[in-house]
């Protein structure tokens, strides 16, 4: 008997073993029916969501990058207005700088040509003062030698003290 009972727990029973295996066979189908179907469903269903995502992603990433090159090309033409505004801004202070020198060298020579007329009216003046002073002068000495008209040595003494006083003055 005890190899009954051996042989007995080494082969299965038939009826136990078909009988799981319908259990098994009834769980797998409820499982694929009830289970498989629904989550297949859902994870299609994601797979598509992720692909549309994706997909956006792609196309956000294309339209920053022509957004990228658009503000390239923007800042290269704002760097060149602005160099071409500094051009413009020197040329002009270099026109400017050579206008106000020669307003300067204008005013200059003006003013030179206004001191020139002054000094030679100065100049006009003072030869008119000195000839009128050479006159009364001359008129002077002539009135002290005809009041002492004594003789040459005389005349001499009163030119060289009328000198003397005009010296003094």
């Amino acid at each position: 008997m005890q190899i009954i009972d051996i042989l007995g727990q080494l082969v299965p029973n038939v009826w136990t073993a078909l009988t799981q295996l319908c259990a098994t066979a009834v769980l797998f189908f409820l499982m694929y029916k009830l289970a498989w179907k629904p989550v297949k469903k859902i994870l299609d269903a994601r797979s598509e969501y992720e692909s549309s995502r994706l997909t956006e992603a792609d196309r956000l990433r294309e339209e920053s990058e022509a957004l990228n090159a658009q503000a390239k090309a923007s800042i290269d033409e704002a760097r060149q207005q602005a160099q071409q505004i500094l051009d413009d801004a020197r040329v002009a202070g270099d026109q400017l700088k050579e206008q106000i020198e020669q307003e300067g060298r204008k005013q200059v020579e003006k003013m030179r040509a206004d001191a020139e007329k002054d000094i030679e009216k100065q100049r006009g003046k003072m030869l008119d003062q000195m000839q009128e002073e050479i006159v009364d002068t001359a008129v002077a000495v002539a009135e002290k030698i005809l009041q002492s008209k004594v003789d040459a040595k005389q005349d001499k003494d009163n030119i060289d003290t009328f000198v003397k006083e005009v010296i003094k003055k």
